[in-house]
C-alpha cells in the first residue's frame, strides 16, 4: 500500500518530469533531493548557447492547455514569456502546405482529383460506423481518409518513428491529432476561421529559449536541493520498500519516497534484488527514438517565418527544420540566423552512424538543391545527438510492459513519473499538470 505522506522525496532525474515534481514539492514545503546525471537541468529540453546564438534540443513550445499551468509559468518568467503565432508548414513536392491543415492551403496545393477523393473518403467515413481504431494508420484513415493520410501523415510518421504506421499505437503523437480532421477543416471554412484549433498553432515561448523554464524552476527550487553529475547505480529494496539509493558510490540515508523519472528499461539493472524474470522480459521490446541535430549558422537575417517545417518525403534525409529566431529574436543576432535540422534514428550507438561531417554534407547538399539556402549562406555548423528523445509506442506496447509498471509501482515508496518512466508520449504542459496533481494529492495528508 502506498504511503499517504512524503517525509522526504528522492527524485531521480532532473529533466522536465523531475524538475516539475521538485518545483511543486517546494511550493508545498515538502523536502526533496534531485539526482541529475548531467551538469544541467532540463533533460532533452535544454537550450544550448553558442556565442550569440541559442537553440533548443528540439522544436519545443508551451501550449496554453491549462490556465493554472500557463499562469504559473507566466509568473515564473514574467515578461520573458512570449505569445507566439508562427505557422508551421509541410513541405511537399516543392510546395508549402499549412500545418495545422486548412482548406485554403489544400485547395491551393492539391489538384481537383485529389480534393474530390479526399472529400469522398472523409464523408464515407462519417456515414459508416466507426471502425475499431487500433493503430496510428487506422486513426489517420478514419480522421482524414486514405488519400490525405498517405500524402502527409503516414509517410512522415513512419519516417519519424522508424516503424510502419500499422505498427504504431494511435496515441503515438500525443494529442496532436485530436480535434484535427477533415470535418473540422470544413467547419473552419464555414465559420470563416483560417485554421482549426490545434497544438501547432499559437503557443508560448521563453525569450531566451525553452530551457529557461527549467532554469527558472531550478532557481525557485534552490541549488542546495539538486545533486548534479550524479549517476544512479543501485536501488536497494526489501521487496516492499526502497531502502537505499546509491549514487556515485555514495549511499543515501533515510530514504523517504522515490520519484523515478529514469527510462523504465534501465531499471532492472539498477534494482537489487533484481526484478522477476517476467518483469525483465516484459521490457525487451522497449525502444526509444534518438534524434540527431544538425545546426546550420547562416549569414542571412531569416530563412523562413515558420515555427517548423515538416518533410514527409523519403528523399529528405531529415524530418523537420525549425528556426529558433522565429520563436524569439533573442535566439540569434539581428543580421544572422540558425536552423536546427532534426533527423530521427534508431541507433543508440553513435559509432554505427555516419560521421558528423558526412551527415552535415548530406543535409546542406539537399537544402541547396531544394533552394532553401546557398552555399555562401553557411557560416558554420555543428551536430548534436539527443538520446531517448521519443518513446516508440508500438501497438500493444502498454499491455506488454504492464508487468514492469505493476512491479515498479508496487513498492510502498516508489513512484514512476514522466515520459520515459511511464513510457508514454506526454507533452510538457500535461507533465506539469500531472506533477502538480501528484504533489497536491499527497500534500493533503501532510501534517
Amino acid at each position: 500500500m502506498k504511503t499517504n505522506t512524503f517525509s522526504h522525496l528522492e527524485i531521480l532525474g532532473g529533466g522536465p518530469a523531475g524538475i516539475g515534481i521538485g518545483y511543486y514539492a517546494k511550493i508545498k514545503k515538502i523536502p526533496f533531493s534531485i539526482y541529475e546525471l548531467s551538469n544541467r537541468v532540463g533533460g532533452n529540453c535544454k537550450t544550448i548557447i553558442n556565442g550569440d546564438y541559442r537553440y533548443d534540443t528540439g522544436a519545443h513550445r508551451l501550449h496554453d492547455k491549462f490556465d493554472d499551468i500557463t499562469n504559473e509559468i507566466k509568473k515564473l518568467l514574467g515578461d520573458e514569456l512570449l505569445k507566439i503565432d508562427a505557422p508551421s508548414k509541410i513541405y511537399h513536392k516543392r510546395s508549402s502546405i499549412d500545418f495545422p491543415l486548412n482548406i485554403g492551403s489544400l485547395l491551393k496545393n492539391l489538384d481537383n482529383t485529389q480534393i474530390l477523393k479526399i472529400a469522398y473518403e472523409k464523408f464515407s467515413n462519417v456515414i459508416r460506423a466507426q471502425n475499431k481504431i487500433s493503430s496510428f494508420k487506422d486513426l489517420a484513415y478514419h480522421n482524414y481518409g486514405k488519400t490525405l493520410s498517405e500524402l502527409f501523415l503516414i509517410n512522415y510518421t513512419e519516417k519519424l518513428w522508424g516503424k510502419n504506421a500499422d505498427q504504431l499505437d494511435p496515441n503515438i503523437s500525443g494529442s496532436r491529432l485530436k480535434n484535427l480532421d477533415l470535418l473540422s477543416l470544413v467547419k473552419s471554412l464555414i465559420m470563416y476561421k483560417s485554421k482549426p484549433e490545434h497544438l501547432d498553432g499559437s503557443f508560448y515561448y521563453p525569450k531566451y529559449g525553452f530551457g529557461t523554464i527549467f532554469e527558472r524552476m531550478l532557481e525557485s527550487i534552490g541549488l542546495e536541493n539538486i545533486h548534479f553529475n550524479s549517476r544512479v547505480e543501485k536501488i536497494i529494496h526489501d521487496g516492499k520498500k526502497v531502502k537505499e539509493i546509491h549514487c556515485n558510490g555514495i549511499k543515501s540515508q533515510d530514504v523517504g519516497s522515490v520519484i523515478n523519472t529514469l527510462p523504465i528499461n534501465i531499471l532492472p539493472a539498477l534494482f537489487e534484488p533484481a526484478p522477476p524474470v517476467a518483469v525483465i522480459d516484459s521490457l525487451k521490446d522497449i525502444k526509444y527514438r534518438d534524434v540527431r541535430l544538425c545546426i546550420l549558422y547562416l549569414n542571412i537575417p531569416n530563412l523562413t517565418n515558420n515555427a517548423s517545417i515538416y518533410f514527409p518525403e523519403s528523399k529528405f534525409p531529415f524530418n523537420r527544420i525549425y528556426e529558433p529566431k522565429n520563436r524569439s529574436e533573442k535566439m540569434a543576432p539581428k543580421e544572422n540566423t540558425c536552423i536546427v535540422v532534426e533527423t530521427s534514428t534508431g541507433q543508440s550507438n553513435k559509432s554505427k552512424l555516419i560521421s558528423d561531417e558526412d551527415h552535415y554534407e548530406k543535409i546542406q547538399k539537399c537544402l541547396i538543391q531544394e533552394g532553401f539556402i546557398k552555399k555562401r549562406d553557411i557560416i558554420n555548423y555543428e551536430v548534436r545527438f539527443v538520446k531517448n528523445a521519443y518513446p516508440i509506442l508500438t501497438v500493444g506496447i502498454q499491455k506488454k510492459i504492464r508487468p514492469a509498471l505493476s512491479y515498479f509501482t508496487s513498492f510502498e515508496n516508489h513512484y514512476m513519473h514522466g515520459r520515459n518512466a511511464q513510457f508514454q508520449y506526454i507533452h510538457v504542459h500535461d507533465l506539469f499538470k500531472n506533477s502538480k496533481k501528484f504533489i497536491n494529492q499527497k500534500s493533503l495528508f501532510q501534517g
